[in-house]
């Protein structure tokens, strides 16, 4: 054991002069596939990156000056070096630029070599390092021990210690890939905005987010024997729901059997932007849909493109900027929007309701004194998603807003747009299972999927009454409640685990009646084509 735990450590230590962060991030994976303990994973970490961030520091300071004179240098930088200036900010700044330099990718380096350089003292060096390096491998140990629980079932998988060695190798690799993309992703202009950003999960890039669950599907893939096999749970939708999927075509269905419960939708494809918008006006003049109403993709995703028009020079811009098949939806103020996850075997006659997602509109509030930018960056949640938000309100930047003004912050009901999504399932109850179950019973081929529904009283929906539909989506919606503050990572990922499962499970059954499934080269093109279309997709509301 002895022999196995130094012959690892050497590896891990080796290889944190190579990849440091990605060295780490594989010896957690090690520690939860018991090849190696705890300490000697972890110790073997820390030293290694500890000792590389010494090793430049000692180089520049005993080297670093006397290159700074040599002729050659001199006449390559075309002009005297003055260090002085560097070595005043450096002494009363240089503590907070090594601190926050371990947390962005590609500062390190010059950042150490730059302190001993400017003759920062060793001892303060030292220390500031030490702490540093140990909170960050801390931190990425637990991250990464995490992700390796969540997905232990798909480590099983490999029965030499080669396999798994390689594995955690190239789980590593991966996480630690999109680690660095979402640390560089997150611009550091308003640092306290942009921590809260790295450390709440909600807000996480998707492609750094959904890692365990990537593996988690992977494990079921290899379990049921077929990557592609969700898009059989809901063979009434193209590919399942999973992308390139009509919103129309799955809302028209629901509108034939329950109008009461649809929102009247209209969809207008496009030939030309004059015809398109010619087609638009003919709504509004027979009556048929009044102002505000809704314009987004007949194909989209996460909210993008939806639009709420309230005249038809708004309705002509949209068109002139979104050469795309279109719809326009009667707009339903709610005031109240809901997310409800709902899911049916095929062997089984009813259904069931998995998750309720309460979504919140955000608002700012003025007062008097600041302009609508201020009040973004002063809030501690707007802050996050400033870009956002001051992308969409671009005419109010600079605006100072009267006392107790209000402006409301969102209209799509997306988190990725800037709801806040809580958990609802407090409106849970009998009767809106039933009313939702007999709704989904009657769309031909669909089993699971996500209802966005907006409603006036939370009586009324607890009774399966007066709401509207506004979108079904199938096997790429999520139960959304997951993002609500309160709930931890690991409850998220446990969630979306169960999602998961159901879904294939689903899948299984349509297959065994004798379904194909959908290859994955459809869902590529599909998904090809949506981002090359999601490109010109209008700023969402």
């Amino acid at each position: 054991m002895l022999s196995s735990n130094a012959a690892h450590a050497l590896l891990i230590f080796g290889l944190t002069f190579v990849l440091e962060d990605v060295a780490v991030l594989g010896a957690a994976l090690l520690v939860v596939n018991s090849m190696v303990s705890l300490p000697w994973a972890a110790g073997s970490s820390f030293a290694g990156i500890w000792l590389g961030d010494l090793g430049l520091y000692f180089l520049a300071l005993h080297f670093g000056r006397p290159v700074l004179q040599k002729p050659w240098f001199k006449r390559l930088l075309g002009k005297k070096v003055d260090l002085g200036r560097s070595e005043d900010w450096f002494h009363s700044h240089g503590t907070l630029a090594i601190v926050i330099s371990r947390m962005i990718p590609g500062t390190r380096l010059p950042t150490y070599l730059a302190a001993g350089l400017l003759k920062i003292p060793a001892s303060r060096f030292l220390a500031v390092t030490a702490a540093a390096c140990l909170a960050w491998v801390a931190g990425l140990f637990w991250f990464s021990y995490h992700i390796g629980m969540m997905v232990i079932s798909a480590f099983q998988m490999f029965r030499s210690e080669a396999a798994k060695l390689l594995a955690c190798a190239l789980l590593a690799a991966i996480v630690g890939w999109l680690f660095r993309k979402l640390l560089t992703r997150i611009s550091f202009g308003t640092p306290a905005a942009k921590l809260r950003k790295l450390v709440r999960w909600e807000f996480w890039p998707m492609h750094a987010f959904y890692v365990p669950v990537l593996f988690k599907y992977a494990s079921l893939a290899i379990r049921y024997r077929s990557f592609s096999l969700p898009m059989l749970a809901n063979p009434g939708m193209h590919t399942g729901g999973l992308i390139g999927e009509s919103k129309f075509e799955t809302l028209a269905q629901l509108g034939r059997c329950h109008a009461d419960f649809v929102a009247d939708t209209r969809f207008v494809p496009f030939h030309s932007p004059e015809q398109q918008f010619a087609a638009v006006q003919k709504l509004v003049a027979e009556d048929a849909l009044r102002f505000p109403i809704v314009f987004k993709p007949d194909i989209g995703q996460r909210g993008a493109g939806f639009k709420v028009i309230h005249s038809l020079e708004e309705g002509r811009a949209y068109v002139d900027r979104f050469p795309r098949d279109l719809l326009v939806q009667r707009y339903v103020p709610g005031p109240y929007e809901a997310g409800i996850f709902y899911y049916r075997f095929p062997n089984e006659d009813k259904g069931r309701i998995f998750a309720i997602t309460d979504k919140v509109f955000p608002f700012i509030q003025g007062d008097g004194r600041h302009t609508f930018e201020e009040l973004i960056h002063h809030d501690p949640r707007a802050s996050i998603l400033a870009n956002i938000y001051l992308q969409r309100f671009a005419a109010e930047r600079g605006r100072v807003l009267a006392a107790g003004e209000t402006i409301r912050l969102v209209e799509a009901g997306n988190h990725c747009q800037g709801t806040i999504f809580l958990d609802g399932w407090r409106l849970q109850s009998a009767k809106l299972e039933e009313t939702i179950d007999r709704i989904s019973r009657s769309v031909p081929g669909f089993f699971v999927g996500r209802y966005d529904l907006r409603y006036a009283s939370e009586e009324q929906l607890r009774n399966g009454e007066d709401f509207q539909i506004v979108e079904l989506n199938g096997v790429a919606s999520e139960a959304t409640s997951i993002y609500d503050p309160a709930n931890s990572l690991w409850s998220a990922y446990r969630t979306l685990f169960r999602q998961w499962e159901i879904i294939f499970a689903i899948a299984d059954q349509n297959r065994k009646r004798g379904l194909d499934v959908t290859s994955l080269s459809t869902v590529w093109k599909n998904w090809a084509r949506y981002r090359q279309e999601a490109a010109v997709y209008p700023a969402s509301d």
